[in-house]
């Protein structure tokens, strides 16, 4: 009996140091799939330091602010960078100042 009592024991400890290893793993993982995110978003954006990037396994969400131009490529190198198999994209779009659409310019089109 106390040979099943300590089997038990040994069992129970050694689940939770796996428990405990591997959540230690999954933060490790999280942080470096981030880094490498933000890595593959700095060559395609002006200011890299806009966007907010958050792991959650292989999931990225972003969000920010960057311009029209730069948002494909954002996206676009955040779902190239190893480990990442879904991007959130929560990215707003800054109209650069001076840019009017043809409604509010005044400019009637469409005769």
């Amino acid at each position: 009996m106390k040979t099943l009592t300590l089997l038990a024991i040994a069992t129970l400890a050694a689940g939770a140091w796996h428990i405990r290893t591997s959540r230690r793993r999954r933060v490790v993982a999280s942080l470096d799939v981030a880094r490498r995110v933000r890595a593959a978003i700095e060559s395609s954006v002006a200011n890299p330091g806009a966007i907010d990037v958050r792991v959650h396994g292989d999931r990225v969400t972003l969000r920010g602010r960057v311009r029209r131009e730069e948002r494909d490529f954002v996206l676009a190198a955040a779902l190239g960078a190893p480990g990442v198999t879904q991007v959130g994209n929560y990215l707003e779009i800054e109209d650069q100042p001076g840019e009017l659409g043809t409604m509010q310019s005044g400019i009637a089109t469409g005769v």
